[in-house]
């Protein structure tokens, strides 16, 4: 088995809702829909469970990434929240994968009230790449498309919580 390259990953996002509306943005299968056809999917599934989201998606895999996996990565993705607390502060895990790869990312999730329409995400985890010899250089290769992810939801969730 290959040396496992860890690098740490940490987003903030700030939304115009309550924590209760973004977890039930992002259980929408319409809005998950959205972020899959702006993130570029040439084809993707989504299934929601109650507040968890799962979404499998092809992406045309940039060209430096395409010489070690080929013209298309299939990813999947989970996002699971949990209850609200007394203060309204919703946990949960984000987890990315990639398709016949060794290479994932798992985060923490919180959303923070910071009103009673706004709140703010926090997304802090690792992006792990297990392969003999390249696993360094995949993972500075695979992060710009993960920090592309996260900032396409945020993008994406601005629009539809405007509405």
């Amino acid at each position: 088995m290959g040396r496992l390259s860890t690098m740490h990953l940490s987003y903030r996002h700030t939304y115009q809702g309550s924590t209760d509306a973004v977890v039930s943005l992002m259980a929408n299968a319409d809005f998950i829909t959205d972020v899959a056809e702006h993130s570029g999917a040439t084809s993707h599934t989504v299934r929601i469970e109650g507040a968890t989201t799962h979404m499998e998606m092809a992406l045309e895999a940039p060209s430096d990434v395409a010489k070690f996996v080929g013209k298309t990565i299939h990813v999947t993705q989970r996002l699971a929240w949990g209850p609200a607390d007394s203060q309204g502060v919703r946990r949960g895990t984000v987890d990315f994968g990639v398709a016949g790869m060794p290479v994932n990312v798992s985060a923490a999730a919180v959303l923070t009230p910071t009103g009673p329409d706004s709140c703010v995400g926090t997304y802090d985890g690792d992006l792990n790449v297990r392969i003999p010899l390249v696993g360094k250089k995949v993972e500075t290769l695979v992060a710009p498309s993960i920090n592309d992810a996260f900032a396409g939801l945020e993008r994406r969730a601005d629009e539809w919580l405007s509405r």
